[in-house]
């Protein structure tokens, strides 16, 4: 199947804004935090990833057995980086016990100073969330049943898809992970249960969204062409959210919250994002198909697991710096992205070792 690199590319970007985003400075945010309206690059981490998923794995739907084997054996790969980018972090900080106080309180990461082992089985249950480690968990929750959607969807079953996702989007509104809490009291007495106000019961409708457009643009045909007045519609409601969102904050600060369980608002917000990408895309591809963010977009998962442990120490240095001045902002942050070709680099390597020691590539060397 041949790769279209306009899609590594759009990855590559939603994770150096990301990356920026992580830093919290003063200068390079304003542009980055939420360009659109509301809804963040993780939103759009999130549906892009559904969107490259279906593409990727629907290929294999004519075989069950080899569909779901091949998806769960994602998801493992997705929870082995979760779990150690959250394990190196805190065993890292053995090494540096000035940042115990900063992480404790900044990054909601007390527990893991209170009980390590407690912590450590809470996180493996996938109910430890220190901050920034919740967004992989958004990716991996939607993606264990991405074998049944595919199947669903090759026999024509949108309807039944797009209402499940819908269903238990609206069931995430009422059933939080509070109802947890004594229970999990129960079990670990020394921590509290520490999840993030990211859902994932709730955004797994931003990732169904992706799947279920994946499936229309490259199974159905579907090109998103409008006519030229809804066309200006659509792109107009870009407008009208920056609006909201920047000329009237107070009035909009109700909906704020909406964005950990994935608001209708957020919702609407997002799917007109991805149109306006989409015709950037169409119009502007060279800039989706840039060496540097291609790259780091092919290697997204080790790039990600990668930048969450780092920011822990850079982070806390930083932020003096990053707050102070716009020119130590933009230096930071281009540092921070450059630093980001380091674990693509390691996995390109990593994957071109595997890909040489497979038993067909032996056997290829020695009947060649």
């Amino acid at each position: 199947m041949s790769r279209d690199l306009s899609y590594d590319g759009l990855r590559g970007w939603l994770l150096i804004i990301i990356a920026c985003n992580h830093l919290f400075g003063s200068f390079v945010t304003q542009f980055t935090r939420t360009p659109l309206g509301f809804v963040s690059a993780a939103e759009g981490f999130v549906f892009l990833s559904g969107f490259v998923a279906y593409l990727v794995y629907g290929r294999l739907a004519n075989n069950r057995t080899e569909l779901r084997r091949k998806v769960w054996r994602r998801c493992l790969v997705i929870y082995g980086f979760h779990l150690s980018a959250i394990l190196i972090c805190f065993s890292l900080v053995l090494l540096f016990p000035l940042y115990v106080t900063h992480w404790s309180v900044f990054f909601n990461a007390a527990n893991w100073f209170s009980n390590p082992v407690h912590s450590t089985l809470s996180a493996m249950l996938l109910l430890e969330h220190p901050g920034f480690h919740d967004i992989l968990i958004l990716y991996l929750v939607p993606m264990i049943f991405l074998p049944f959607t595919i199947e669903a969807l090759k026999r024509g079953k949108l309807m039944y898809v797009v209402t499940a996702s819908l269903l238990v989007w609206l069931l995430a509104q009422f059933v939080t992970a509070e109802f947890l809490t004594t229970p999990f009291s129960l079990v670990f007495s020394d921590i509290k249960l520490n999840v993030s106000h990211f859902d994932p019961f709730a955004w797994q409708i931003y990732f169904f969204m992706g799947v279920v457009l994946s499936y229309l643009k490259f199974d159905k045909g579907h090109t998103f062409t409008f006519t030229p007045a809804v066309r200006v519609l659509l792109l107009s409601g870009i407008g009208f959210f920056l609006l909201l969102k920047h000329g009237y904050p107070q009035l909009m600060r109700p909906y704020y919250g909406g964005h950990g369980s994935a608001s209708l608002l957020y919702q609407f917000n997002l799917l007109l994002s991805v149109y306006l990408i989409m015709h950037l895309m169409r119009r502007f591809s060279w800039l989706f198909t840039l060496r540097y963010p291609v790259f780091i977009g092919q290697h997204a998962l080790p790039v990600f697991a990668f930048h969450c442990v780092v920011i822990y120490f850079l982070l806390p240095w930083s932020h003096e710096y990053t707050t102070a001045h716009w020119y130590w902002d933009l230096l930071v942050c281009a540092s921070f992205v450059a630093l980001l070709a380091l674990p693509a680099k390691l996995d390109q390597l990593w994957r071109a070792r595997s890909k040489n020691t497979r038993p067909e590539a032996r056997q290829s060397v020695k009947t060649g």
